[in-house]
């Protein structure tokens, strides 16, 4: 059962699942799931984020997927562990998993961010020594 072996940590209607064995580390995904009785199915939103960050901005966390999944209340869990463990696994014909690009892009818009403050902190501090001047 991928449930016993992925260890989801339950989070009221949210599955936090530990990317970190299968090759990103420090990233979680958080699966949020409910059932909509008009679909009569779960709904399930995605979302990847990174447990080593301290603040939660919008760029902490990054949407991957929202679809509708069959299951019943005794197997929506492992369902869901399934979708993140072949998410997790699976390659393409370039050896692509479904996360890597997410996960690429994720670290991109952070390294952005860090550069910008990088440069915002350069301004101040230069706006500093001139006030003084």
């Amino acid at each position: 059962m991928l449930t016993y072996m992925m260890k989801p940590k339950f989070k009221g209607n949210m599955l936090v699942i530990d990317l970190s064995k299968f090759g990103y580390k420090n990233f979680i995904a958080e699966c949020v799931y409910h059932f909509d009785k008009h679909e009569g199915k779960y709904s399930l939103s995605m979302w990847l984020n990174r447990i080593d960050l301290e603040d939660r901005m919008q760029l902490s966390s990054k949407s991957v997927d929202m679809q509708y999944i069959t299951g019943t209340k005794e197997s929506i869990i492992e369902n869901i562990c399934r979708i993140v463990h072949q998410a997790a696994t699976a390659t393409n014909n370039n050896g692509i998993r479904y996360f890597d690009r997410f996960v690429e892009r994720y670290e991109y818009e952070l390294a952005c961010f860090e550069r910008g403050n990088e440069l915002f902190e350069q301004e101040r501090l230069n706006q500093t020594v001139h006030c003084k001047e």
